[in-house]
């Protein structure tokens, strides 16, 4: 009875790794010629991410999109001047490339390509994207076709050397607008640190705007035409938050730029802090094209240190204020070793430490250092080129007196 027992258990066991192996051989990968693939579709590229030394992207008629290089500074985009890539956008796609499995073999007749988009891109109507790369032992050169939909992320791929086509998984569709590849950010002013901004339009006309106070909201607007008012009280604002996250559309080396003087815009924008930021703008190409350059206005930096100097004496004030106060409690305190004559004694808050006087000169020779720091570091980045920046933010830059007003009644 018991042999028969164990005879069962022995057969079912048996019956169950079959079947197990049976489903494990139906879900791997078969190529269309009966050959069994899976795993990455790339092999070896998750450990050797950083042997990569450049992505080149193309899509219709082998027109390149993007080639990204590694130098010693880091990814560049080689066909944009050389510009710096967006490294966190090179990385993220390098990973996704590493991570993409074989899910499933789909056509190898070149015939059927162009439906799932991994056609030659040598041909003028190729509807995927080539992605070389380079740096590993072997290059690697894919056919990057269309996702597949469905509620998994898939791309269907081929390898450009063979003839199987994949369903592979993961969005690995590269982005295929070239200056999507740049490193977008150029600089950022927040308007709460922008004390003053005057513009100087293509006809000399000149448009000056502040904001004396850094508490208030609104910035006044200088030398209103008489009997005219402003459309809003906050008219001028926009103005002073141009310079606040900046982003490229394009951009061109300094050297290639020609600037349209009957175009031009200038505006200088003063910082609260004595930072100084001169932008020049024209139109080219229906792209509007800038430069910045940063630079110290000392007087302005003498005010911000009157300024917080003022701050800290009213500060150390109010703690001397404190601490007077506090003495006729301090003098029912016990002495040391004694107990409190009563509860009120003992529960008598601390006295308010009081700071020490402001140093205004270690203050202006620290916040120089710092503003000495930024301004290098800024003209660094921006001065040896030329950016395209949006239109909406340059809208804000080309603003005479008038168009603040108000409709006249």
């Amino acid at each position: 009875m018991m042999q028969k027992r164990l005879l069962s258990l022995l057969l079912i066991t048996v019956a169950v790794l079959g079947i197990g192996l049976i489903l494990s051989q139906r879900q791997q990968p078969v190529s269309s010629d009966g050959r069994a693939e899976s795993g990455p579709l790339v092999p070896a590229l998750s450990s050797a991410l950083n042997d990569i030394s450049s992505v080149r992207i193309r899509k219709a008629k082998d027109e390149l999109v993007a080639e990204l290089s590694r130098t010693e500074s880091g990814w560049v985009v080689a066909n944009r001047h050389n510009y710096p890539a967006d490294i966190s956008k090179v990385r993220a796609y390098l990973i996704k490339l590493s991570e993409a499995k074989l899910r499933e073999a789909k056509t190898s007749k070149p015939e059927n390509y162009a439906r799932l988009g991994v056609e030659d891109t040598s041909a003028e109507g190729a509807t995927g994207l080539s992605v070389e790369l380079s740096g590993l032992k072997e290059p690697v050169r894919l056919i990057v076709g269309v996702a597949s939909g469905g509620g998994s992320p898939g791309t269907f791929v081929r390898r450009a050397s063979e003839a199987e086509s994949w369903l592979v998984s993961g969005d690995i569709i590269p982005d295929k607008e070239g200056q999507n590849w740049l490193a977008r950010e150029v600089l950022d002013v927040p308007s709460a640190d922008i004390h003053s901004v005057a513009v100087i339009a293509p006809d000399k006309s000149v448009l000056k705007i502040d904001k004396p106070d850094p508490s208030a909201f609104n910035y006044s607007v200088h030398n209103l035409p008489k009997g005219r008012q402003l459309s809003s009280e906050s008219a001028a604002n926009a103005i002073a938050g141009v310079l606040s996250s900046v982003t490229l559309e394009d951009v061109l080396p300094a050297a290639e730029a020609n600037a349209d003087a009957a175009s031009t815009w200038q505006a200088t924008f003063v910082g609260y802090d004595g930072l100084v930021v001169d932008l020049k703008l024209w139109d080219r190409d229906s792209k509007s094209w800038a430069t910045f350059a940063a630079r110290l206005d000392e007087e302005r930096l003498d005010a911000w240190v009157a300024a917080e100097k003022a701050k800290a004496d009213a500060a150390r004030a109010e703690a001397e204020a404190a601490a007077s106060a506090a003495k006729p409690a301090d003098a029912a305190k016990p002495a040391e070793g004694e107990q409190p004559a009563d509860a009120t004694a003992a529960a008598t808050p601390p006295t308010p430490a009081i700071p020490e006087p402001f140093d205004a000169d270690k203050a202006k020779a620290d916040k120089r250092a710092a503003l000495d720091k930024r301004i290098a570091e800024l003209n660094a980045k921006t001065s040896p080129w030329v950016y395209a920046i949006p239109t909406w933010k340059t809208a804000n830059v080309k603003k005479k007196v008038e168009d603040l007003l108000a409709l006249k009644g």
